[in-house]
């Protein structure tokens, strides 16, 4: 298909995924748990990776994860319209790891099957929560091929968090915590837009570019100011090794980005960051002017962070992850 009179292509829908992952298990499964900020972007939530294909019972549920709060999330992939046994299967996984979110992924869903996760989030309370998702691979022409993820059923109390932010706009602080987080990501669309904004909130902290590895975030504290990568597989050993991994070549890693940085390894948890400071920067005190700083100094160190961390951290977590599964693999011949 060629362009109109202003250049401009048509956006073309793959007519099956299994185009691109043959195998739900043996690809769309793993890709998903590398690119799990594909997920999280959608849904507005940073999720870690714990583990793929978990036993519950008979059963082996494709992934599980984990929220910002620790909070068990499960994911159930369909590369097929939905169907009964994979709905039955949603609901044994979220009960048998006690999840806080299921989410299931799948090419349509039917429409039996979208009523049923609204009635279970209208029916279930606040901790319990259900996304219906679909997926679908799109392309314009001849350009590479980009994944959709779109949000079909999504938990009742989103609206309601919705609710809770907008009241918690009228702090002061609050606003301008999420306006200037606003600002951040408004100009980081227009200079590095392989950042996706998220949905910015009124917290002290914003996280972005989640994947397998953790998430970035830009981060108000009692000490200052801070873009940081906060470094969270799931798992402590992973994420010590990934960080002493970079941190043996912290020297080079500094020199590529061009400024120096914290490394806080975190011993007594199981999380590590990596952060750069913006020394004597305080929202409630600063001009316009100092603000504006602030604002393109954050795109700027974000940017530097991703471009120059984001495959390397993506590549650790992933060997990482398979050091751990071979290792839990021999356990069990052992025994």
């Amino acid at each position: 298909m060629g362009t109109d009179a202003y250049g401009l292509g048509r956006l073309e829908q793959l007519p099956n995924p299994r185009d691109i992952w043959k195998h739900e298990a043996g690809d769309f499964t793993p890709w998903l748990a590398s690119n799990i900020d594909v997920l999280s972007d959608v849904i507005g939530l940073p999720l870690t990776v714990v583990r793929q294909e978990v036993l519950v019972g008979d059963f082996r549920v494709d992934i599980h994860a984990t929220d910002p709060d620790g909070k068990h999330v499960i994911i159930e992939n369909q590369l097929e319209p939905s169907d009964h046994s994979h709905l039955g299967q949603l609901l044994v996984y979220a009960s048998g790891l006690e999840a806080s979110i299921a989410i299931w992924i799948t090419t349509r869903l039917r429409e039996e099957h979208r009523s049923a996760l609204v009635w279970l989030n209208e029916r279930t309370d606040a901790d319990v929560r259900a996304f219906g998702i679909e997926v679908s691979v799109v392309h314009i022409g001849a350009s590479l091929r980009a994944p959709v993820l779109n949000v079909v059923v999504e938990p009742n109390d989103w609206a309601k968090a919705a609710k809770e932010t907008s009241k918690a706009v009228a702090s002061p602080k609050n606003q301008q915590r999420m306006a200037f987080f606003e600002d951040v990501f408004d100009l980081m669309a227009t200079t590095y837009p392989a950042i996706r904004a998220p949905k910015t909130q009124t917290a002290s902290w914003c996280s972005f570019a989640s994947g397998p590895f953790g998430y970035y975030s830009l981060t108000f504290t009692k000490q200052g100011y801070r873009v940081e990568i906060f470094l969270d597989t799931g798992s402590k050993p992973s994420t010590k090794q990934i960080f002493d991994g970079l941190a043996a070549d912290r020297e080079l890693l500094e020199q590529t980005v061009g400024f120096t940085l914290d490394w806080d390894r975190l011993d007594n948890n199981r999380s590590s960051r990596i952060a750069t400071y913006l020394a004597g920067f305080d929202l409630d005190t600063a001009d316009e002017d100092t603000r504006q700083q602030a604002v393109k100094w954050s795109v700027e160190r974000a940017s530097a962070l991703h471009q120059h961390f984001d495959g390397r951290l993506r590549n650790l977590a992933k060997a990482a992850k398979e050091a751990e599964q071979a290792a839990d693999q021999l356990d069990g011949e052992v025994q």
